[in-house]
């Protein structure tokens, strides 16, 4: 239903426990330039557990030609640069969702070259820099899914 795109992530664990999500939800994960780990680091897997199998993963390595291809009507990139609450996301099947490193978070050209599409998790706490990134991904996206019922014929 959409596509959850993790920039460079750095730490296994945490892409790991997001394509656990994402094989739950039948969200498509894309890691996109270099992560800071092999695809086939241990600490991934793990954190992926046994539903490596269910999860639509594909790596992108050259990050400039994928963000030169996006369709920017339908992407939204998730940053706490800004004030927008991703609840104002009103997405559409087949939108993609863009996550940033977790020691640096997107490029801030990125940001700029697209202000209209940043979105943030809004945070009580001004001492909070920003959350867990696979808590991020998990609360944006089931979100968005809860626009379409999460999917499901209920």
């Amino acid at each position: 239903m959409f596509n959850v795109v993790l920039l460079e992530p750095q730490i296994p664990q945490n892409s790991g426990n997001i394509a656990r999500l994402c094989a739950a939800t039948g969200l498509h994960l894309q890691i996109v330039g270099w992560p800071g780990f092999k695809l086939t680091d241990r600490y991934l897997k793990r954190a992926g557990l046994d539903y490596w199998e269910y999860v639509t993963l594909e790596h992108i390595p050259d990050a400039d030609t994928f963000l030169a291809r996006l369709d920017w009507t339908r992407t939204h990139l998730l940053t706490t640069k800004v004030t927008r609450p991703y609840t104002c996301i009103h997405p559409q099947p087949g939108d993609s969702f863009l996550f940033g490193r977790e020691d640096a978070g997107l490029p801030e050209w990125l940001l700029h070259a697209h202000p209209e599409a940043c979105a943030t998790i809004p945070m009580r706490n001004p001492n909070a820099r920003s959350l867990n990134l696979a808590t991020s991904v998990g609360i944006v996206m089931y979100h968005m899914l809860a626009n379409f019922n999460f999917g499901l014929n209920l």
